[in-house]
């Protein structure tokens, strides 16, 4: 019998994909309608995962006021992570294209299986890894945990959660891969090597129902021709540049590394 843990993830993860399928034929025909953009710079990309994060940072700052010679200290708001504001649900209406009544629905079922209003590591990974039932997903997801803490706090909260699933489902492929470096940046010093994708490959393996099959090269043949493919400058690592435009050169390793 399943314990009343699991029972709460997999009625979130159930919740999630509902909302998904009900999402993704509206998001990917928004996608079809838009011109191709220019590819994100990695500033730019770090602002966008970082912005759910910044929204709220003026609750936590602590103000100083002063009147002549004295300094009037203001105490830091502390945060209710299981309220939902209207100033979140526009923002997140205008960064994932879900609709209010859909974030709605869905922070209700979230707060419901978590009242914290949060996710720790060990909680996000049994929600997660359920998108990936036909293998081993669990250290996967502790690379998603990774991009999806984007303040790095050691939880994920509605908001953060809610803002990387839309991306994992964008019409915009370059969005998508831009997260794919994030999680496959291990070290996050802004390249992919031969170790860091030798690890990623066996890890989508794992995840996939099995290590490697006999058609399969091993992981680090895989990595070492990746990086020989898509190395522009010869210094046998990958910037994020050279990730993305790699990929959107090469449909079967785009499909292959995209989450």
């Amino acid at each position: 019998m399943n314990s009343p843990r699991n029972q709460a993830c997999s009625t979130l993860a159930h919740n999630v994909c509902s909302l998904l399928k009900s999402a993704e034929k509206s998001v990917f025909s928004l996608s079809q309608t838009q011109s191709k953009t220019e590819m994100k710079t990695n500033d730019e990309f770090k602002n966008e995962i970082g912005a759910s994060s910044s929204i709220l940072s003026l609750d936590k700052e602590e103000k100083e006021k002063r009147m002549g010679n004295k300094i009037i200290k203001t105490k830091k708001k502390r945060v209710d992570l299981t309220e939902l504001p209207d100033q979140q649900i526009e923002f997140l209406v205008s960064t994932t294209k879900f609709s209010a009544q859909q974030i709605c629905e869905w922070h209700q079922s979230f707060i419901r299986d978590h009242p914290s209003g949060k996710l720790d590591r060990k909680q996000f990974v049994e929600v997660y890894q359920q998108f990936y039932p036909q293998g081993k997903a669990d250290a996967f997801c502790e690379l998603a945990f990774k991009v999806c803490d984007h303040d790095k706090n050691g939880f994920v909260d509605f908001q953060e959660f809610v803002s990387t699933i839309s991306m994992t489902m964008s019409g915009n492929i370059e969005d998508r891969l831009n997260l794919a470096f994030a999680m496959y940046d291990i070290n996050e010093d802004g390249l992919l090597d031969k170790k860091e994708m030798s690890q990623v490959i066996k890890l989508i393996y794992e995840m996939n129902g099995h290590k490697y099959m006999k058609q399969d090269s091993p992981p680090g043949e895989t990595a070492r021709m990746i990086i020989d493919k898509f190395d522009t400058n010869g210094d046998r690592k990958l910037t994020r540049d050279e990730f993305i435009q790699g990929c959107l050169n090469n449909s079967d390793l785009r499909k292959f590394l995209t989450p």
